[in-house]
């Protein structure tokens, strides 16, 4: 690569990309332009679809399986990328250009230690064994990983989100790169973990003087990072500028659209956009004071082995009502909503449905009664992994009509096409596989198969985290009138605080398995009492405050394993607080 080029480091000139189907191109990239100048940040977003991420992998000369080049450059330090030879690709995504995805979980390699994953990426670099070693950990310092002599001997399903990613930063920085491709890097990290990753990433931007292309649907997290901004809607460029610019007075419709649909936690209420980007927000429907208790939980513990989970939650859930769950990863509350669903039993303590029948819901779903097994639904974080691939939409929604109704092939069908029409989808969809529809319509069809068996609690478990702003303000839009229309409870568990306070009742804060904090809505909200939800309040990114990527200091320590010594009695707070840490005796709060 062309260590002396002097003009913008990357540069794509009138970009189109196509694939062919039935003889047909179809394009997916169309006249795509822009320039990154060294040591920027250009976000590039858009809604699924928009072909954002086909121009991300583009800069590492990457296409999908079918697709070509119909026109255009992609050029990094003045050299064409799709005019190089293989040998010439390899030496270019081993030396000059890294990637950093959208699930660090997935990536890495599930049965290889992490230490050894750093170390292979450096392995083009020929470098002693000696040498790659000490590279190795002084990677792991710089991405800020606790005591990492004993955590790169560990495996990735033995760290947190927020360490996996650490990791796959990690390994991107290994081969010393020009330019660095993160693609949708926090979408399944919470908060706080997030506003680390954030800092992390602006640090070693400054540091090492990284030229960065950030793919994001997360419109804070572009005000965050991005020094520019690139709008992209059906494959085409409609908005560029700088990131005060386009976030704070944006002049094409769709990007008014966009911005108008990002939720804001002075929002009360779910809000609704039309199509010239005018934004109102719904006042929900309040559940009533006497509205019965549907669910109730007592003194809960869940042990996953020597680890405690969930730490005697004592809750209740009404009729109608909407309880969110939140809290950083590993704080416990997908645990506790699975344990609702059914697949995983409490340790100790009580989960019961009340309502018209009562039921244990201490057992898994395998060993509950047919009727309380139907009256708790699951809708899964990601309908990309949820739903089979090779079964129709038909298939995946019939199957519950027919083993909780016991109805034929031909009245579940018929139900099917009702079923998809509540949920706003088109009947005719029904014989489509889920990766011929889009990641809304895939989440759509989840909420469908949940209430097939219809349900009187839905647990939604992160059911917005991979949509983009204006297909989630939709789905959200969808629970609410399902909520009315059926008189459902929701278990909503989301890392997104702008989205609960629009769609809850009531919010528990879970720290460590334990709730350290609940009430309504408005109340916790407005005044929490606890210093760590204020700390996940204080984490939320707003587009209109677009500053670029400047550090902005979070007040959490970076993660420690809760398993070794390094770990400090107390974790800062900021504020004047900080709170004893889990397991060394009770968790209480000081002033500093």
């Amino acid at each position: 690569m062309n260590t002396e080029h002097t003009g913008p480091l990357v540069r794509v000139e009138n970009l189109s990309v196509a694939y062919t189907s039935e003889g047909a191109d179809v394009p997916v990239v169309r006249g795509v332009s822009f320039q990154v100048r060294a040591g920027r940040t250009l976000a590039v977003v858009g809604e699924s679809g928009s072909g954002k991420s086909t121009v991300a992998a583009a800069l590492l000369a990457h296409l999908r399986h079918g697709s070509r080049v119909t026109s255009g450059r992609v050029e990094l330090a003045g050299q064409d990328l799709f005019g190089l030879d293989p040998v010439a690709v390899r030496r270019l995504r081993a030396h000059d250009v890294a990637l950093v995805g959208q699930n660090a979980g997935h990536s890495l390699t599930p049965s290889m230690r992490v230490g050894a994953q750093i170390e292979e990426a450096l392995l083009p670099q020929r470098l002693p064994r000696h040498e790659r070693r000490a590279q190795v950990l002084d990677l792991a310092e710089k991405v800020d990983l606790p005591a990492p002599v004993s955590l790169l001997r560990r495996y990735p399903h033995q760290l947190s989100g927020g360490q996996q990613q650490r990791v796959a930063i990690a390994m991107a920085l290994a081969a010393r790169p020009r330019l660095l491709v993160l693609d949708e890097p926090t979408t399944a990290l919470d908060v706080l973990t997030q506003a680390r990753i954030l800092d992390l990433v602006a640090d070693l931007s400054s540091e090492l003087g990284l030229t960065s292309i950030l793919v994001s649907h997360d419109l804070g997290v572009v005000s965050r990072m991005a020094d520019e901004v690139l709008v992209m809607r059906e494959g085409a460029v409609v908005e560029q500028g700088s990131a005060q610019q386009v976030l704070t007075a944006p002049e094409h419709p769709y990007t008014r659209l966009l911005l108008a649909s990002v939720p804001r936690l002075e929002d009360r209420g779910l809000i609704e956009v039309d199509q010239d980007g005018i934004r109102a927000v719904r006042t929900r429907t309040p559940v009533p004071e006497d509205a019965p208790e549907v669910v109730s939980l007592q003194n809960v513990t869940i042990d996953h082995g020597p680890t405690r989970a969930v730490d005697g939650v004592t809750l209740g859930l009404r009729r109608g009502e909407v309880l969110a769950l939140v809290g950083e990863s590993g704080s416990g509350k997908s645990t506790l909503a699975w344990s609702l669903a059914g697949l995983h039993a409490p340790s100790s303590g009580h989960m019961r449905l009340q309502g018209r029948t009562e039921g244990d819901l201490d057992a898994t779903a395998r060993r509950r009664p047919l009727d309380v097994r139907r009256r708790v639904q699951l809708v899964f974080q990601n309908a990309d992994t949820s739903l089979n691939p090779r079964r129709a939409v038909r298939e995946a929604i019939r199957r519950p009509l027919r083993f909780f109704g016991g109805l034929s092939r031909r009245e579940a069908d018929g139900r099917v096409h009702t079923l998809l029409s509540d949920v706003a989808l088109d009947p005719a969809l029904s014989g489509r596989l889920p990766g011929q529809l889009s990641g809304g319509q895939r989440q759509r069809v989840g909420i469908a198969r949940a209430l097939a068996g219809e349900p009187e609690v839905v647990v939604a478990d992160e059911v917005t985290t991979a949509l983009d702003v204006s297909v989630q303000a939709s789905v959200l839009g969808l629970l609410e009138q399902l909520r009315e229309e059926r008189d459902l409870a929701f278990v909503f568990i989301s890392h997104d605080l702008a989205v609960v306070r629009g769609i809850a009742d009531r919010v528990a804060v879970l720290r460590h398995g334990r709730v350290v904090e609940e009430g309504p809505v408005e109340a916790v909200f407005s005044g929490p009492n606890h210093p760590y939800t204020r700390s996940l309040i204080d984490a939320v990114l707003d587009p209109s405050d677009a500053h670029g990527p400047e550090p902005a200091r979070t007040h959490l320590s970076p993660e420690l394993p809760s398993d070794t010594g390094d770990d400090p009695v107390w974790l800062d707070l900021g504020a004047g607080h900080r709170i004893r840490r889990r397991g060394s005796g009770p968790e209480t709060t000081e002033a500093t």
